[in-house]
């Protein structure tokens, strides 16, 4: 096992017998999300696929052996201050994934697991496994499915969420200072207002010599928190479950992992289903252009719906008054709170509850306040949202796996560029590709050349996280696996299709079974 002694954070790597508590994020209910699947038809959809035309699916089994399970519900609330759904059950646990799983006597690490499920899901149903990477903890991924309309799925199939390794809760890295840690968070914009090159000057030192910390504090293991690492950590439950598939379930970057899992385990990948997925494999900048894109679309979308909701927060003019809240913070007038910090304020806050009215509402009464002068309820959304997507080990594993970093040179050519195309979000993305600047990354993850069972894509219009824009890149890398996806498409505001529609969570549920699903290849569903 590695031994770490860093002078200035640590890695906590565990052996067998640690054990790490895992507690999790949770929201109301919301209502439901509308009627049945509606298929391709008038052109929407492909034809229907015959029976006979359709490959038998790999058989899924429940596990032989299992976890030592706990009931973690009051951890859950105590720490994010929320009550766990009625009738779900949340329970705890962890395991030891080697570091390397390529060496396996390198040492292990403690990865964190939550499982969720209600009082009707059968004792030997078999699970999902559920991970959102490195875009929030997966344990609120699968409360959030528990607890919005996709809760149907729990009826049928427990979901079983694998942290990512190095989040706090999974082998957590903490290996960045403190004044490291704001300036990367505030995309450089520390104390006020910074013109552009001020701002890329204390962003990339930040960056730099935060690289130079957590290479001295991991080292070796620096490059051990990849896409392919995250897939390992999978395999490594699918091992103490003594079962030979499992049934995949990505949400966002999660999807990532998952397509690693498929190319480097195979046959193991009995069900695939990425959900609001990333464009897996594109460079840098190309990624960040979708999500700027993507994320300006949900903040338009929720300005909208706020409108139409009638006496809405943010007045008369719902956008006009976002931007002004976003402008003033780039110019300094919300400091402490930088652009970036205001950004993931609101978007954070619409993932991670339901799409609902009474969310628009809510988040739409912060971003009114902040206008009017009180940025009291923005800044602590702000904290809440730093402490659920900006952890050092997220910050590694995004770094991790980086490819086609872009230099500093080239950023304010882009901020002027996606400023003119993404008001809200261009300057913002822009700066965020400096964040794994001087960062080392893992070898490039190769896409699965064929996979075992055609996925289930489901994409929502409007991500606030990942901005819905990664499911159509996906398209010719799963034809070149050749295989046609399911895809499903819901015209909604959030972070997971699956979490806020009923008519997803149906689909999945009829994917899971023993039959193959046949009829169209491309559906939608209603908001």
């Amino acid at each position: 096992m590695p031994r770490f002694s860093p002078p200035r954070g640590a890695l906590r790597i565990a052996a067998a017998s640690m054990a790490v508590a895992i507690t999790l994020a949770g929201c109301a209910t919301g209502p439901d999300a509308g009627p049945d699947l509606v298929t391709g038809d008038g052109g929407s959809g492909a034809p229907a696929t015959s029976e006979s035309a359709v490959p038998p699916l790999p058989v899924l089994t429940a596990p032989t052996a299992d976890l030592a399970w706990r009931e973690c519900s009051a951890a859950t609330a105590a720490k994010y201050d929320v009550r766990p759904a009625a009738g779900t059950h949340i329970e705890c646990a962890t395991l030891d994934s080697p570091v390397d799983p390529d060496h396996q006597d390198g040492g292990t690490l403690t990865v964190a697991l939550t499982r969720v499920r209600t009082g009707k899901t059968p004792a030997g149903a078999v699970p999902v496994v559920l991970t959102t990477g490195s875009d929030l903890p997966s344990a609120l991924g699968a409360l959030l499915v528990a607890t919005g309309p996709g809760r149907s799925l729990l009826d049928t199939n427990p979901v079983v969420a694998v942290d990512r390794r190095g989040l706090p809760d999974s082998g957590d890295v903490d290996c960045l200072t403190r004044d490291e840690r704001a300036a990367i968070a505030a995309n450089g914009q520390v104390g006020g207002a910074l013109d552009t090159a001020a701002r890329i000057t204390a962003l990339t030192s930040a960056s730099s010599s935060g690289s130079d910390g957590c290479t001295e504090a991991l080292d070796p293991a620096q490059l051990s928190y990849s896409i392919a690492d995250a897939a390992s950590d999978i395999d490594t439950l699918r091992r103490a479950w003594k079962i030979e598939r499992l049934a995949l379930l990505g949400i966002g970057e999660g999807s990532d992992v998952m397509l690693a899992y498929s190319a480097r385990y195979g046959g193991r990948a009995g069900r695939i289903i990425l959900d609001t997925p990333t464009a897996f494999g594109k460079p840098a900048k190309d990624r960040a252009q979708l999500t700027a894109d993507g994320v300006q679309s949900a903040l338009a979308t929720f300005a909208q719906r706020c409108a139409a909701g009638g006496g809405c927060p943010l007045g008369d003019d719902p956008p006009a008054t976002m931007t002004r809240v976003v402008t003033d913070a780039r110019a300094g007038r919300l400091a402490p709170l930088s652009e970036a910090q205001v950004l993931s304020a609101i978007t954070t806050a619409l993932a991670t509850a339901p799409s609902s009215a009474a969310t628009v509402r809510q988040v739409a009464a912060m971003v009114s306040a902040a206008a009017g002068g009180n940025p009291r309820d923005l800044m602590a959304a702000a904290d809440r949202a730093a402490s659920l997507r900006t952890s050092d080990g997220q910050l590694l594993s995004r770094c991790n796996d980086v490819t086609g970093t872009v230099g500093q040179n080239e950023i304010p050519a882009l901020i002027k560029r996606w400023s003119g195309q993404y008001p809200l979000t261009g300057a913002d993305s822009a700066m965020t590709l400096l964040r794994c600047s001087g960062w080392g990354s893992a070898p490039t993850t190769k896409a699965p050349s064929d996979l075992p069972v055609a996925p289930v894509v489901l994409n929502t219009s409007d991500d606030p996280v990942n901005g819905g824009r990664g499911a159509k890149e996906l398209n010719a890398t799963l034809l070149r696996a050749g295989v046609t996806p399911i895809s499903v498409a819901w015209e909604g505001l959030g972070y997971s299709t699956l979490a806020n529609s009923t008519c997803a969570a149906q689909l999945v549920k009829d994917y899971l079974g023993r039959t193959p699903v046949t009829g169209p290849t491309e559906r939608s569903c209603p908001a």
